[in-house]
């Protein structure tokens, strides 16, 4: 059944002003997300702000939700499934592990702001966690007779705990700054894919 065209462009409506109110997070101010900003650069009128938001608050528990349900869990499905197709338990954890920490450092500012400001929605959270594990074990189990740790679900909570720390201190800061010396994103991912397949095959 096609999308009536009023639901439609309502739905466009509130997918721009919510690309506004990311732009104007990308520039590192969240304050610079008010009803004016969002509402001038998205081209849209306050009274479809107010029917849509209710506030800025509610602007910004929406961009959290675009974040958590649309940008990562995408970024990290896709991310799976690339894992899913690799042979060996290096390549899988390395093409987990790619996207998700490119993805925290792109969008460092956003998402440095959403660590910051989290959402009262624990259960939310907990499910989100849960999913992650569930994919990484699934890698696992696909991968068993590389790994040398019987207990794999274990494994995967350890290994989306090595991953989740980077992917937060990617978003909080500079690689260089993280690590302690210069170094690039590139190193950082294969550092903790190294980590995470040495926790994995060693006894």
């Amino acid at each position: 059944m096609a999308t009536p065209p009023q639901q439609a462009r309502s739905i466009a409506t509130e997918q721009k002003m919510l690309d506004a109110a990311e732009e104007l997070l990308k520039g590192g101010d969240a304050r610079q997300v008010t009803l004016e900003n969002v509402v001038k650069l998205s081209g849209a009128s306050v009274g479809s702000f107010y029917a849509r938001f209710g506030s800025v608050e509610g602007l910004f528990d929406a961009l959290r939700n675009r974040y958590r349900n649309a940008v990562y869990q995408t970024a990290i499905l896709k991310a799976y499934e690339k894992s899913l197709q690799q042979t060996d338990l290096r390549s899988a954890l390395y093409h987990s592990v790619k996207p998700t920490l490119e993805l925290a450092r792109r969008e460092h500012i956003a998402i440095s702001y959403l660590i910051r400001n989290p959402t009262v929605d624990q259960v939310e959270l907990v499910n989100q966690r849960k999913f992650i594990v569930e994919k990484t074990l699934e890698i696992l189990q696909m991968h068993r007779k590389e790994i040398k740790k019987k207990d794999l679900r274990r494994a995967s909570e350890n290994i989306s705990r090595i991953a989740h720390a980077t992917w937060v201190h990617l978003a909080l800061m500079e690689p260089s700054e993280f690590i302690g010396r210069k170094t690039s994103l590139s190193s950082v991912i294969e550092l903790v894919t190294d980590m995470s397949y040495a926790y994995l095959t060693t006894e």
